[in-house]
């Protein structure tokens, strides 16, 4: 900033929020930060892991990411629809939607996801014949697949319960959530089970995965709902 006869100092008093700021930033952002950038590692290691029982292997993987990821954007775009709705009514204190709010999106998710399972598991063999024409990449991609399938609608109190909390200030706990899915509960199964199921190992990775994650979600949910205050703040 310039003037006539020099410089003019900047303020120190301007940047004084600039912690505060970025604690927040941090607080709101590394839950997202930390989902995707897992979900990059874990399509690298699945893919390595594929590699093992050649090309077939590794086409039909990633045929199936990409079949189950179309599924899963229209809950990450529900989600994020969400998150402004969820964020507004716990900073205001109405807290009775908070509940409302998650409780349908956690059941019109669950109708999605499921009617999206049942399609898909009838229709594999289909599904996986309109990216690849090759008879060992439609068998390997079929079963692996409807593994993923059979658990896809555990992806919705993931998803939501880590949304829910990354909005509501509780960056610990969404953190903790947003590493199950792709990292805690997923890498360790992709190097261990391939060594005693083979082919079969990498194809439920996926689905136990899954499992776990649900788990943790509805353990880290039923807390949270129970100290959220049943009455809405008295706006004065």
């Amino acid at each position: 900033m310039m003037r006539r006869g020099g410089t003019v100092p900047l303020d120190p008093s301007l940047f004084g929020g600039v912690g505060k700021c970025w604690k927040e930033i941090l607080a709101g952002g590394t839950p997202s930060l930390t989902r995707q950038g897992l979900a990059s590692i874990s399509i690298a290691l699945m893919n390595n892991a594929a590699g093992l029982y050649g090309d077939a292997a590794i086409a039909a993987m990633s045929i199936v990411g990409r079949v189950t990821y179309v599924v899963l954007a229209i809950i990450i775009g529900l989600g994020q629809g969400f998150q402004p709705l969820c964020g507004f009514c716990y900073g205001a204190g109405l807290y009775s939607r908070v509940r409302k709010g998650y409780g349908f999106i956690l059941r019109l998710g669950l109708v999605i996801l499921f009617s999206s399972s049942v399609l898909g598991f009838l229709f594999s063999g289909a599904v996986i014949g309109i990216f690849r024409h090759d008879p060992d990449v439609i068998r390997i991609g079929t079963d692996a697949l409807r593994w993923q399938l059979l658990t896809l609608p555990c992806v919705a109190p993931i998803m939501f319960t880590n949304m829910t909390l990354q909005t509501t200030r509780h960056p610990v706990s969404a953190n903790l959530l947003a590493l199950s899915r792709n990292g805690l509960f997923f890498i360790p199964p992709i190097l261990v089970l391939p060594s005693f199921l083979g082919l079969t190992g990498v194809e439920i990775t996926p689905t136990v995965s899954d499992v776990l994650s649900a788990a943790l979600a509805i353990a880290v949910a039923i807390p949270f709902f129970r100290r959220l205050p049943r009455e809405d703040r008295k706006i004065r």
